[in-house]
């Protein structure tokens, strides 16, 4: 039968073994398991299943009351580590002091080598006072070069006057009425204000050369025109005339 063969398309017979017999107990079923010892000698009352049926109940009166937790204090005594004084007592009217005592130390050589060893003080001299200086109530001689300079400033803008005063009479130059500086002062007032509204409405970024010509262009216009503004308004504004 080695080989190929029809027959090994049969299945193998199966071999079942016996059931074992069943289980028995050594001990009788009608035995009580609240006295059933398992085996114990000595049991313990609860230390196999536990209290009996029916003693676990909670008791009405068994709850837990206010400050029954609380440990129970002794009651207070005097303390036995007392605090002793950092100082010692005044002497009273009846203690004398110790006399007679005598030093061995020779205070004048103590003296002498204390002072050797000793470093000098620093001596802090005093200021002295304001009315024993030299210069007391003495005009500075920075404030008289001030001075003169302010002196020559004001001659030099008296002598511009003075010249373009005599021009004036001569013909060349006059004098600008206070209606024609004023008119010419609105005029300019009105060309800043519609500049700066141009300039303000400008992007905040300057990406490209236009917008940034724009910008320089309005920012010094708008310089020109406060310059302008600002010499008109003068009290003497001087024009030339064409004779």
């Amino acid at each position: 039968m080695d080989g190929e063969s029809i027959y090994n398309l049969l299945p193998a017979p199966q071999n079942v073994p016996p059931r074992p017999p069943m289980h028995k107990s050594k001990h009788p079923g009608t035995v009580d398991p609240k006295v059933f010892d398992l085996g114990v000698n000595n049991k313990r009352g609860k230390g196999t299943f536990g209290p009996p049926n029916g003693t676990s109940k909670p008791h009405p009166d068994s709850y837990i009351k206010k400050h029954s937790g609380e440990p129970v204090l002794p009651d207070p005594t005097i303390p036995t580590l007392t605090r002793t004084k950092g100082k010692p007592a005044v002497p009273t009217r009846e203690e004398k002091p110790v006399m007679g005592l005598v030093s061995a130390k020779n205070f004048v050589t103590a003296n002498a080598v204390e002072n050797i060893l000793s470093t000098p003080k620093k001596v802090i001299y005093d200021a002295p006072l304001a009315t024993s200086k030299p210069d007391y109530g003495k005009v500075p001689t920075y404030l008289k070069t001030v001075k003169g300079q302010i002196q020559h400033e004001k001659q030099l803008i008296e002598d511009y006057h003075r010249s373009a005063m005599e021009e004036s009479r001569t013909g060349s130059v006059r004098q600008m009425t206070e209606n024609e500086r004023g008119a010419l002062v609105l005029e300019l007032k009105l060309k800043w204000q519609k500049v700066n509204e141009a300039y303000q409405k400008l992007p905040f970024t300057l990406d490209t050369p236009m917008r940034k010509m724009k910008k320089e262009k309005y920012e010094e216009e708008l310089t020109q025109l406060e310059k302008d503004i600002e010499t008109l308004s003068r009290k003497t504004v001087l024009v030339a005339t064409d004779e």
